[in-house]
């Protein structure tokens, strides 16, 4: 019958025995239980690949007092040959060492030295016996170096005792190695742990297709050099410094060059692209991570669909990566996510304002706790002082030049690029209009459709929501699709959300069917809700997010409001 392995704890206890007597260490079962995280570490190194396994399963059998005298010579080599597991402790410590190591091919003797075993520079190849009693255990590493060449039929010959000797010298060489690097292997055994448990990959792939969906919905995009985010240049906004001084570019280059605090305000009103500006930024972060895993976690949190008050952000990352709150303390101790916060404006309201508060007090907490991770908020223009230690940028309303750029990276028609520039040269006033992101976009997809020019926002995002509806129903020839009562429905939905709630903040599948219900008991109709909610969530009037039901933009929430209150007013 075969035998299990043996466990770490008992391994450990057997270490413990074997070498209690020959290495001084107050606490010696610690130096031993981080040996056997090194040990078990898997490291993704190809020269390292399977020690981790060999050299474990080795230690138990050579410590089962049932393994007969030649089974441990057998195995005898995977921990007596100890160069691996060495290089294994410098690659924890300093990786770039470990890299040159193995490019360069430095020996067992380079290593010895660069983990701090040989401090006095004395011969490896002399005698283990020249060195008894000395106080750096020079002894065991002369030992172990002899060894570095052993085969197994070096081991044939050998006594038990000839075999716990020269195992001896291995171990206390290994823990001495551990003892004088223990706070960099501690540190880094933490992180690789970390990475190891970490199982993000469809969590970063999701990122990546979701945004390309997104992006991709009404702006056609053709090819990678296309796809960056439109009208994220930002200026620092300072009371008391003149403009030379103020921090200014792209919220990506800034993020990564300019912001020592590691934290940043966005602020921008409606489709100015704060929410597009934090998704594009977890887009690339998420395409770094897929290739690099030292690169750090991007997550989004959408404020807005956050409704539950005894729902941490702490505990949003957990389910989103899917680890535990342990592990997201220690990511955001050592700064390894990189943390978007979207929506401070669009915190649900609710009785008392209780919501709002929870969730102030629970931001002002992250960034006290975790001044590596790096944080950045969208917000509404507010007052500064919420957040007093944070620098705030704002949002830059888009350039002619931009403008054109954009019309011609991604407008292939030539009738509707004339139609546009014409429009942009002609008035600067109506460049005012249609100087931010939503606006541009939208005005594009009406100039596609209709062959005319809108001339103020509002009739660009009446006209831009008009065309989806009515070119849903042309291309689907669809007898159920009635816009005229799909848009009753729109509105009474955005204008009971936005009383409630105070901002275009998630809603259950459940308050969407009751506001379409009251829509069709006060306008005095019967129409299939779950077929109208699934028409503008394809769309993209209504979108779901964490299982919540949101306007895709506030724009979109604001219009129909505006329908609707009209409509209460006239009444």
């Amino acid at each position: 019958m075969e035998r299990k392995n043996m466990d770490r704890n008992t391994i450990g206890n057997e270490i413990e025995a074997e070498i209690n007597a020959s290495y001084r260490y107050k606490n010696l079962r610690e130096l031993i239980d981080i040996l056997l995280s090194v040990i078990i570490l898997k490291t993704g190194k190809k020269e390292l690949v399977g020690i981790e396994e060999r050299l474990y399963v080795s230690l138990g059998k050579i410590f089962d007092g049932e393994t007969t005298i030649n089974d441990i010579k057998l195995c005898l080599s995977n921990v007596i040959k100890i160069e691996p597991l060495l290089k294994k402790m410098i690659l924890l410590i300093d990786e770039d060492e470990y890299d040159k190591i193995v490019q360069e091919n430095l020996g067992l003797a380079h290593v010895i030295t660069q983990l701090g075993l040989n401090p006095d520079n004395k011969k490896l190849d002399r005698k283990p016996e020249d060195y008894l009693c000395d106080g750096n255990y020079m002894e065991h590493v002369a030992r172990s170096y002899a060894l570095r060449n052993s085969e197994s039929h070096t081991y044939v010959g050998w006594t038990r005792r000839e075999i716990y000797t020269n195992l001896d010298s291995v171990l206390i060489t290994c823990l001495r190695a551990v003892e004088i690097n223990k706070k960099a292997l501690i540190s880094n055994l933490k992180k690789k742990s970390i990475n190891n448990e970490l199982n993000i990959e469809n969590y970063l792939n999701e990122i990546t297709q979701q945004l390309k969906k997104r992006m991709s919905r009404f702006i056609h995009i053709r090819g990678e050099e296309n796809f960056s985010v439109l009208g994220s240049y930002v200026i620092e906004y300072q009371d008391d410094t003149s403009d030379s001084r103020r921090r200014k570019g792209t919220v990506e280059y800034l993020r990564d060059n300019s912001i020592p605090e590691r934290r940043m305000m966005i602020w921008g009103e409606a489709g100015m692209g704060k929410t597009t500006t934090l998704e594009y930024l977890t887009y690339m972060d998420a395409k770094k991570r897929l290739k690099d895993s030292n690169y750090n976690i991007p997550v989004l949190v959408l404020l807005g669909v956050m409704t539950k008050a005894t729902y941490t952000i702490k505990q949003y990352i957990c389910d989103k990566l899917d680890i535990g709150v342990d592990i997201c303390e220690s990511l955001l101790e050592e700064g390894k996510i990189n943390l978007f916060l979207d929506g401070l404006n669009e915190i649900p309201a609710d009785a008392g304002g209780n919501l709002k508060t929870l969730r102030m007090r629970e931001i002002k907490q992250l960034l006290r706790d975790y001044p590596k991770t790096f944080i950045i908020i969208t917000n509404r223009p507010q007052d500064t002082r919420d957040f007093n230690n944070v620098p705030i940028f704002n949002l830059i309303k888009l350039s002619k030049e931009e403008m054109r750029d954009f019309i011609k990276k991604n407008v292939d028609e030539e009738d509707v690029k004339e139609l546009l520039f014409t429009s942009i040269n002609g008035s600067e006033r109506f460049v005012q209009i249609i100087n931010t992101p939503l606006i541009l976009s939208r005005l594009i997809e009406i100039v596609r459709y209709k062959k005319e020019i809108p001339h103020s926002e509002g009739e660009i995002i009446a006209e831009f929501l008009n065309c989806l509806l009515v070119r849903e129903k042309e291309e689907k020839q669809d007898a159920r699709l009635d816009i005229k009562r799909i848009i009753y429905l729109l509105r009474m939905i955005a204008f009971e959300s936005l009383e409630k709630k105070e901002a275009n903040s998630g809603m259950t599948e459940s308050e969407v069917l009751k506001y379409c219900s009251k829509s069709m008991d006060t306008y005095r109709f019967q129409y299939d809700a779950l077929y109208a909610l699934d028409i503008v969530l394809q769309l993209g009037i209504l979108e779901k997010r964490e299982d919540l039901y949101v306007f895709s933009h506030q724009a979109y929430q604001d219009y129909y409001y505006a329908m609707e209150e009209l409509a209460v007013i006239q009444s």
